[in-house]
């Protein structure tokens, strides 16, 4: 697709929400969507740079997830142009879009209709539903820390040449969900990460993580 210069791109809205969660060192934003009469939520993923894109050109990592459906998904990644479909068979069947002798270019099609629901800018204040999917998409993401319990605050290690691992995104939005006054303490500490467990029997407050982590440090 050829872009006028002084057009916006169909998809622009997923550069301006990828940059601001880049910028707030976050992962993943989430909106609903909805097509054929079903509700959808939306997970925008910034692209890890541990990630193996299966197309140069993308931007984000798109996954629909259909709301009162066993919590059933589609993904894709996507440009600020298209949503890129390698195989429309799924597509289709994931969407419910019928077979026509001559159906134009779905994806444009969809692309285009999608885009109309795109915010253009990350939302602080969002709905449970949405704050929910977030929360679960992270706990779920080997990158965050699997589960929802939060014990330790810990030391990220050391890189090839010598210098500290940064806390990864999925990492710092989840505590920052889940555990904000401790995390308003600790954010600055970047080579340090939170622990996370699925047992709740591990769980410790704002205040014990806090004073484990300083008298190991030094800080106290």
């Amino acid at each position: 697709m050829v872009i006028d210069s002084k057009q916006k791109a169909p998809l622009e809205n997923l550069r301006i929400i990828r940059d601001e969660l880049i910028n707030r060192k976050w992962a993943v934003e989430a909106f609903i969507f909805q097509y054929k009469k079903q509700d959808f939520v939306v997970l925008v993923k910034v692209l890890s740079d541990r990630e193996k894109k299966e197309n140069k050109y993308a931007i984000v990592n798109l996954e629909f997830i259909k709301m009162g459906n066993g919590n059933e998904s589609y993904c894709a990644y996507a440009d600020t142009t298209k949503i890129h479909v390698p195989n429309l068979t799924p597509f289709r069947k994931y969407f419910g879009i019928e077979y026509k002798d001559n159906p134009g270019d779905i994806t444009k099609q969809f692309t285009e209709y999608f885009s109309t629901f795109i915010p253009n800018r990350v939302n602080i204040n969002k709905e449970p539903l949405l704050n929910d999917t977030i929360i679960n998409y992270l706990n779920n993401n080997r990158e965050a820390g699997t589960g929802r319990y939060c014990f330790d605050f810990k030391r990220n290690g050391m890189k090839k040449d010598g210098t500290p691992k940064q806390r990864r995104p999925e990492n710092n939005q989840k505590a920052e969900f889940m555990r904000p006054d401790l995390f308003e303490k600790l954010k600055g500490y970047t080579e340090f990460s939170f622990c996370f467990s699925e047992d709740p029997l591990k769980e410790e407050t704002d205040e014990g993580i806090y004073r484990r982590w300083a008298a190991r440090n030094n800080i106290l």
